[in-house]
Formats: C-alpha cells, structure tokens, sequence
C-alpha cells in the first residue's frame, strides 16, 4: 500500500535545523522527505483513489522543498544572501505548503480508514487535524504569544521550543501513517505476494519479523498446554 514509504518520508519533513561549522542544515532533508512520500503515494494510488491530491501536493513539494533548502544554504554560506522580507516569505510560504499538505495528507488517511472500516484510525485522523493545526499555530505564533504570558526567553531557547512543537505534530502524523501500515488491508490484498523482498531491510522488516516470532511462540506455548 505505500504506507511504509510514506512514513519513513514524512518523518524527515522534521524541521531539525542545526548549525554546523557555521553554516545551518537541516539534518532531515525535506526534498529526500518528498521524494519518498511521492514514491509511497503512487504505490497506493494503485489500489485506491484516496491519495490522488496528496500525491500532487507531495510531487509539488519536491520543488518547493528544493527552493527553501537553496534559500537557507545561500543565506547561510552567503552565496547569494536574500533580504529579510523575500527570506520571511519563503520560510512563511513553506511553512504554509507544509500545513495544507500534511492536513491533505490526515484527510487522505481518514478516507482510506473510512473506506477500510478501520473506524479508530479515521477517529484519530479527524483529533490529529486540529493537533496539525494547534501546533502550527503555536510554532509560528510563539514569539509573539509568550510576550503576552509575561514570558521572556531569548532568541534560541524560543527557536528550540518552535523546533519541539514541529517535531510533536510530525511524530503523532507519522503514527497514524504507521497505524495505517499495521492495520489497514484493502479487501482483495490479503493474498498478495509480498513485494518488499528486497536486498535492503527497513524498520518495518524487522517489527514485522519480531511480531511473527512472538505470534508463533504464543501458538507453540497454546498447544503445549492443550498436549
């Protein structure tokens, strides 16, 4: 279904900024992120209309990932450096590509939960699509927010608390993805080969042969009792 795809690429949008000899990096590259998730998209776009508007936001992302990254490396290496307002406005125009696509991406779960029956995953989307919008809002609203609590924190305590709040909304979306990569089976795919033979091994590969081990050692000690 592509889900295993899309989880590993929604986990590095992580807006993890650190600095580096002088020059800031994002440690968890958004283009590599798109380009997974544009993988993990047209996957289950076989089986299922469902992700057909996350797929072209996620193929748009690419470019749009692309250009931020460009924008903060020049800024950074003083390349080309741009000015306050057209830096203010990528950062802004990114950050807002990133909330419609990550809310496209909840409404696509939900209508794959909905259409599957699995009716506590399309709950939890539906929680998580006010969480994306919370967390949002207090990330890019902070600074302005704290003042008004009577809180004072300096420039990078403020930066590091934004950076958390980004990393909680990506981490619960990526646990619906991986819910939906437990849970949901289209009606028909129950028998289907397993294409993930593959020469490499992802983390799923091993959840999956943990949980084989200890279904059949759970069916070995059942039996044993009835004998």
């Amino acid at each position: 279904m592509g889900f295993a795809w899309m989880f590993l690429g929604y986990i590095l949008l992580l807006g993890t900024n650190f600095e580096i000899v002088g020059v800031t990096l994002d440690v968890t590259p958004d283009v590599v992120g798109f380009l997974l998730l544009s993988h993990g998209f047209s996957v289950a776009s076989r089986y299922c209309d469902c992700f057909k508007i996350s797929k072209i936001l996620g193929t748009l992302g690419i470019p749009f990932s692309l250009v931020y990254l460009t924008a903060e490396l020049s800024t950074s290496l003083e390349i080309l450096p741009l000015s306050a307002a057209w830096l203010n406005g990528i950062n802004y125009g990114y950050a807002v590509f990133k909330l419609i696509f990550s809310l496209c991406l909840l409404y696509s779960l939900y209508l794959i939960s909905a259409q599957t029956g699995v009716e506590k995953l399309r709950k939890k989307s539906i929680r998580l699509a006010l969480y994306t919008a919370f967390f949002f809002f207090g990330e890019h609203f902070l600074p302005t927010l704290l003042p008004q609590f009577g809180i004072v924190l300096d420039a990078s305590k403020t930066a590091g608390l934004q950076m958390l709040l980004n990393i909680c909304c990506i981490v619960i979306n990526a646990t619906l993805i991986f819910g939906c990569y437990m849970w949901i089976c289209l009606e028909g795919d129950e028998d289907m080969p397993d294409n993930r033979k593959h020469k490499y091994k992802t983390p799923f590969d091993y959840f999956e042969r943990a949980e084989a081990k200890k279904t059949k050692g759970a069916a070995r000690t059942r039996t044993h009792k009835k004998k």
